[in-house]
């Protein structure tokens, strides 16, 4: 069973990706290890992008941390050992006022690190030289999809291929090619719910939102002329619920969106699922399975799958009768 799995950058694909493995098989010493290395580096590029996004702001870092966040503005990630003595210059200049300030921003920007209260928060366990990586850890860690990268693992006798592709717009030129040269049993495209609100770095006065809904509406153009079954992911359910709480981020939403029901999350989801579901709709798609998920949650995941496996099933008998 061959599952191709696409969405732009920052959607969650890989971490679903990772759920597989946590369900299905586990990770290797190997596996572990290289994430421990991610994880290390996870910590050291988000403290230097937040250090110099609140530089960025015309933030002031109190007087004692100005030559700390110096040396992270500075410092060259891969040259750098996480150890206790880094970790702890780490956890000063995060605990530094004007770096919350910028942090509270933070969401609105596409820093690489949105993870990084999860980071801090198990550093003094992440620092040590035998750390090794919980599944969680390995769920939280973030690393950039480039090229295509392939999970398989077995489920009730049946192989699983799933074909993770980059989502940032140079690798969204490669996903044409996959589908039309690939014999494809499933397509799963992923939407991050939280960035209604967040700038794009594509296109200039335009949220990442925006640019998921015209890159969905691509995928469906692509895709419409093969017996494809076709599934909608609108992810990061725990980060929406939050914006949803804050009035700031309630108004975005009823401003960019044109929403005007009640301050309540899954009623906005619903309304995010209905103006995906409408660009579906007007191509005159019969049948789109949409799940609202947090692919953090490996418990809702795993029922997740088992749903969308019988979607994929169901549609491959419908085409074998078709034919």
């Amino acid at each position: 069973m061959k599952v191709l799995i696409l969405g732009i950058s920052g959607s969650g694909k890989s971490t679903f990706t990772k759920q597989m493995i946590v369900i299905h098989q586990g990770f290797s010493t190997y596996e572990e290890e290289r994430y421990k290395s991610i994880l290390h580096q996870n910590v050291l590029i988000g403290i230097q992008e937040l250090v110099k996004y609140t530089d960025k702001l015309e933030l002031k870092v109190s007087n004692e941390n100005r030559k700390t966040a110096r040396y992270f503005i500075e410092m060259i990630v891969l040259e750098e050992v996480l150890d206790e003595k880094l970790a702890q210059k780490v956890k000063k200049i995060w605990n530094d006022p004007a770096i919350q300030n910028a942090w509270v921003m933070a969401p609105q920007m596409q820093l690489q690190m949105n993870n990084m209260e999860y980071l801090i928060s198990n550093l003094d366990r992440m620092c040590l030289p035998d750390y090794k990586p919980s599944v969680e850890d390995i769920l939280q860690a973030r690393q950039r999809t480039t090229g295509q990268q392939t999970t398989t693992f077995t489920k009730d006798k049946y192989t699983w291929e799933l074909i993770d592709v980059g989502g940032q717009r140079p690798e969204r030129e490669k996903w044409e090619n996959i589908i039309q040269h690939t014999q494809l049993h499933a397509v799963i495209y992923f939407a991050g719910l939280d960035e209604y609100n967040m700038n794009s770095s594509e296109a200039q006065g335009k949220t990442k939102m925006a640019i998921s809904m015209q890159v969905w509406e691509e995928v469906l153009h692509t895709i419409e002329k093969h017996q494809i079954c076709l599934l909608l992911f609108l992810n990061k359910m725990d980060l929406f619920e939050k914006k949803i709480k804050n009035e700031s981020d309630f108004n975005d939403f009823k401003t960019i969106l044109g929403y005007s029901g009640p301050q309540d999350a899954d009623e906005c989801s619903k309304f995010l699922r209905d103006k995906f579901l409408a660009i579906t709709q007007k191509m005159e798609y019969s049948e789109i399975h949409a799940h609202v998920i947090c692919a953090l949650d490996t418990s809702a995941i795993t029922t997740v799958f088992e749903a969308v496996k019988e979607d994929i099933f169901m549609k491959r008998l419908a085409t074998t009768q078709h034919f």
